[in-house]
């Protein structure tokens, strides 16, 4: 999709116009990164798809929001409590950081206001007993696949 702008509804529109051309498609679970007006589109267009958000671009967010040099001890739990498929696991990890005084604060609140209520999009802890598809971690297998689908026409 090529477009002037990447608001909701120029997307929506490209969507109605991919899910309208190919009605046999229907996604059971679609790779995103943190966009929140695709997230708005394909939630109106793909009703009964879940969105999932790529680990990738959710740690390259968070990473954006701090000092990862500064804080090395806080990064590397950070990725740990990102990546954990232990409910257990990710609970914990989340009380050390975010009672981790020595964290800078505004990461904290970033956390909390940006991150937890959208817990279910990004946690491994949620997405157990998928397929590779349903479980991947990133939308990049999305991408290779149609790469290398493009150089099978060529």
């Amino acid at each position: 999709m090529l477009a002037s702008n990447g608001t909701t509804a120029t997307i929506a529109f490209f969507l109605k116009w991919v899910r309208d051309a190919s009605p046999s498609v229907q996604p059971t679970v679609i790779m995103t990164d943190h966009d929140q007006a695709q997230i708005n589109a394909l939630e109106v267009i793909y009703l009964r798809s879940t969105v999932n958000l790529c680990t990738w671009h959710v740690l390259r967010a968070m990473r954006s929001h701090f000092n990862t040099n500064q804080y090395p001890v806080l990064w590397k739990k950070v990725k740990v409590w990102v990546k954990t498929t232990d409910q257990i696991k990710f609970a914990r990890l989340w009380v050390e950081i975010s009672c981790d005084p020595s964290a800078p604060q505004s990461f904290i609140a970033y956390l909390k206001a940006q991150w937890l209520p959208v817990t279910c999009k990004w946690s491994k802890v949620l997405r157990k007993g998928r397929s590779i598809y349903e479980e991947g971690d990133t939308n990049m297998l999305i991408e290779a696949y149609v790469f290398h689908v493009f150089l099978e026409i060529r």
